[in-house]
């Protein structure tokens, strides 16, 4: 019963907001164009604490609704352990599989649009709920969780294609032509963001809301990507101090962490949420189930597009690693029959089937930063700046004593390349599919090695993806990356 009030409510949560986000649309931005208000417009609107917490809400939505086209497959076929077979799907992934990409992609112009419209959005709460009369500390927090939002927004576009125009205001118009800063100028704008947002914000609030330890996830994160490693180490240490966070442990069953019947638990640091209902749901597992499948819960949807998992990189799991239960080698179909996938055809089913769903909307919520990962980036933090050194085993063996696998001996560990190497490797294992590899094969420096050892003619350029040439074509100051 729990379950079923939890979500109700957060049902009626984001009813709520998805109705703003309709209402709202023409507050959106196409790229960094000009758009026309209707009569509910910024001029009349930005009146009270309602509005306030209105337009807050759209700028969740446009945050939070990333689902499983783009993003995961820019982050994970890239990266040599999933691919994408059939349906309508395989024609726009391909490229990402097979380092063929062009600056006219969808998916590029697509993500662009979609994060500067939070980044509109989160600029309009900033611009005008300081004018808005209510309380003073909940008005603090609405700035600060429109700060951490048009931050996370430039985080997932400068992993993208490095630093972007910086944007600081809703007055824009068609006639502005930003040029892109330099990487440091870009860096100290978003990590200012985060610290605001940290200092302001509350150690817990409902799911899916900004938290003080989300943002300080977010900057151990940042940091760790760019490899400022006393700061990732600093910020790391200060969510794991706010001793609210721990690792999944209401099962024996480490890929039970996925189960929506557990996503209520304290190793979810940020989330995406997701109800199952239409246009609020996940649809990962129509995606990953072979053809035929029985549904455990009954009939839903099952695409002809199959997100499938490598075999070489299934068998670098340990036999008794919990995390290898998420994936499956055989299945019964809807007509009672066992059959068995083949090499390459294994599917990750890690996103567990929700019970209650239909069609093709689950209720399983996606974790943006988890616990598990600010252990692993704070052990590896240290080793890059000690070498191999206690803390850092002691938080690998963390993770891994809840995936049920041997205990790591520093003594095997005599310089901080080995332990680099085995740090990454328990980072694919407990992260796959949840749009980390990626950026974890360019930290590590593989991305591209990894792709030519597949055969591909990968270019080192290709570390970052192109600018949508539709911006490039609108905006003269908007300088193209290297190679494209």
């Amino acid at each position: 019963m729990q379950r079923y009030n939890i979500q109700y409510n957060r049902m009626k949560s984001y009813y709520i907001l998805l109705f703003f986000t309709l209402i709202l649309t023409g507050c959106g931005k196409e790229g960094l164009e000009e758009d026309v208000y209707s009569s509910l417009g910024v001029s009349n609107y930005f009146k009270n604490a309602d509005d306030a917490e209105a337009i807050l809400n759209a700028a969740y939505a446009s945050e939070q609704r990333r689902g499983f086209r783009d993003y995961f497959i820019m982050a994970e076929i890239t990266t040599g352990t999933i691919y994408d077979r059939a349906g309508g799907l395989e024609a726009l992934a391909k490229p990402f599989e097979t380092f063929s990409w062009n600056a006219t992609h969808s998916f590029f112009s697509g993500i662009w649009a979609r994060h500067y419209t939070t980044i509109y959005r989160a600029n309009l709460v900033l611009d005008k709920v300081p004018e808005i009369e209510l309380d003073e500390t909940r008005k603090k927090q609405i700035l600060a969780e429109a700060a951490f939002l048009r931050a996370s927004a430039y985080v997932i576009l400068k992993d993208l294609f490095g630093p972007v125009p910086i944007i600081t205001t809703s007055n824009t118009s068609a006639d502005d032509k930003p040029s892109r800063p330099s990487k440091e100028a870009f860096d100290q704008f978003v990590t200012d963001d985060f610290k605001a947002a940290a200092a302001a914000l509350p150690v817990t609030a409902d799911r899916g809301r900004a938290t003080k330890g989300a943002a300080l996830a977010q900057l151990a994160k940042y940091y760790l990507n760019n490899k400022d490693w006393a700061n990732a180490a600093d910020y790391a240490k200060q969510v794991i101090d706010l001793n609210v966070y721990q690792l999944f442990s209401g099962s024996e069953d480490r890929s039970e962490l996925f189960n929506p019947l557990n996503e209520d638990n304290s190793e979810f640091i940020y989330i995406r949420p997701r109800l199952a209902v239409a246009g609020l749901g996940d649809n990962y597992i129509s995606h990953a189930v072979p053809p035929g499948y029985r549904w455990t819960g009954g009939s839903k949807e099952n695409y002809a597009t199959q997100f499938k998992t490598y075999s070489s990189f299934y068998n670098t799991f340990a036999d008794n690693d919990t995390r290898k239960n998420a994936f499956i080698t055989q299945y019964y179909n809807t007509g009672g029959t066992l059959v068995q996938l083949g090499t390459d055809d294994i599917r990750n089913l890690k996103f567990k089937e929700d019970l209650t769903a239909t069609g093709a909307n689950s209720g399983n919520d996606f974790p943006v930063i988890r616990y598990a990962d600010i252990l692993l980036a704070r052990a590896e933090a240290l080793n890059e700046l000690n070498g191999p050194n206690a803390e850092s085993i002691l938080l690998i063996n963390q993770v891994r004593q809840k995936a049920g696998i041997t205990q790591l001996n520093a003594a095997n560990f005599e310089g901080k390349e080995i332990l680099r190497r085995a740090i990454f490797r328990e980072r694919a294992w407990e992260f796959v599919a949840e749009e980390l590899h990626r950026q974890d094969q360019v930290r590590e420096g593989i991305f591209i090695q990894k792709a030519k050892e597949r055969g591909l003619a990968a270019q080192d350029f290709q570390v970052l993806f192109p600018v949508p040439q539709s911006e490039i074509d609108k905006n003269s100051n908007l300088v193209q990356n290297d190679g494209y």
